[in-house]
């Protein structure tokens, strides 16, 4: 590459939606923000947000429908398989740009543009980088998680077994099409010179190379964090257990609601989600604060003892435990997630198995001050205040663009 001078951001939304469609919005803010690069975001979807509208990034927003908004369900089956005309979009701008000067970054592409948009790039010849935020390149659920049986999978994807098998969250014949979906797009991505992988947690890259071991140019760049002035809260002098997510199965806050019963302190749930009613209903002693935002779940934090994430599955590179442990927050995670990797056990966590004795034998571990004492301060102490930085961001990627 002569010099870069134009980055194409490519993303399923233009506005900010939730884990992956976050990172790639703050992505495009702090490039705009912090170099001189002509910054490209081209979306699939949605009016872009007030953020994106006031930043000096170019949109070009296709304002197409996702997969769940599209009323024509036969359109939608089609276009989630592969989204031609998505792909020609990108190529028309790509069409205007260098290639030499350019590298094109996506992050998501499985609600709107389908790998369409791999292939245009491959076509065109440009360098191509994809952050992995969650486990589409292997698995056609994206999770390799059985939603059904609710644990992970180990099946071969793609293999016999895994078409048989009825694991996704919503019906058998919605795994049909997800296969014939990534069926498509392992054509489309698998072979692709011009590819470079990112991925966002030690634990999560090795949990996909296993699964797809011919991964070539691969590279390591944690997500930015969103943490704001830091102060630390003093653990020891609080009592809340708490849970911050979804409240759905993988997502495991049933075995949170089981541990801290078991444990018999008090638990605080922040979040919604399917499961709601039914574990308020069986869980009297908890409570369920419903979705908090960011202050409110703040000022939460200040009488926090301990965060649990008693996930089921994978997950990317969870954002919530880190986000606490810069305040000094110890945590609890379970041991099949990527969360792992921000845990030093018995230093600034521990890490369990998804059995609720193992976790509540933790949790009584915590009741001691002295011990939360050690952890809080370690917690506090051990967080890397670079990551926290858009620019720290910004610069680790660069550094992965230059490569090449």
């Amino acid at each position: 590459m002569k010099e870069l001078k134009n980055i194409v951001i490519v993303c399923d939304y233009a506005f900010f939606e939730g884990g992956a469609a976050n990172v790639a919005m703050q992505s495009v803010l702090a490039f705009a923000k912090h170099t001189d690069l002509n910054v490209y975001c081209f979306a699939g979807s949605g009016e872009p947000c007030e953020e994106l509208k006031n930043s000096r990034a170019k949109v070009i927003a296709l304002g197409m429908p996702d997969l769940l908004g599209n009323k024509n369900r036969i359109d939608a089956f089609l276009k989630g398989i592969y989204n031609k005309k998505a792909g020609e979009e990108l190529k028309n701008l790509l069409s205007t740009l260098k290639k030499e000067e350019t590298v094109v970054h996506i992050h998501t592409w499985t609600k709107v543009l389908s790998s369409s948009v791999f292939k245009a790039c491959e076509e065109m010849g440009f360098n191509t980088y994809l952050t992995v935020h969650e486990y589409f390149l292997a698995c056609p659920n994206g999770a390799c998680f059985n939603y059904v049986e609710q644990k992970i999978c180990e099946l071969d994807p793609m293999s016999m077994s895994c078409l048989k098998c009825n694991c996704d969250a919503r019906n058998y014949p919605q795994k049909l099409w997800r296969c014939v979906r990534q069926a498509k797009q392992n054509s489309v991505i698998r072979h692709n010179e011009n590819l470079n992988y990112i991925f966002i947690s030690p634990y999560q890259e090795k949990q996909l190379l296993r699964r797809i071991p011919e991964v070539t140019h691969k590279h390591l760049v944690k997500n930015p964090i969103n943490v704001g002035e830091r102060k630390q809260i003093e653990a020891e002098k609080n009592s809340d257990f708490v849970y911050i997510g979804r409240l759905s199965g993988e997502k495991g806050p049933q075995l949170f609601c089981e541990a801290v019963t078991k444990a018999g302190v008090h638990g605080v749930v922040i979040g919604k989600g399917i499961l709601e009613e039914e574990l308020k209903s069986k869980y009297p002693n908890i409570e369920f604060a419903g979705w908090q935002n960011k202050e409110q779940i703040n000022e939460r934090l200040q009488k926090t003892r301990a965060l649990i994430f008693p996930t089921l599955w994978y997950e990317g590179s969870p954002l919530t435990v880190p986000e606490v442990q810069a305040y000094g927050i110890p945590c609890i995670v379970t041991n099949c997630s990527s969360a792992i990797d921000d845990i030093v056990q018995g230093e600034n966590g521990e890490i369990v198995s998804t059995n609720v004795d193992d976790m509540a034998a933790a949790i009584n571990r915590f009741k001691n001050d002295e011990y939360i004492t050690k952890l809080s301060r370690n917690t506090y102490q051990m967080f890397d205040e670079k990551r926290g930085s858009e620019k720290w961001y910004v610069d680790n990627l660069m550094k992965v663009y230059l490569e090449r």
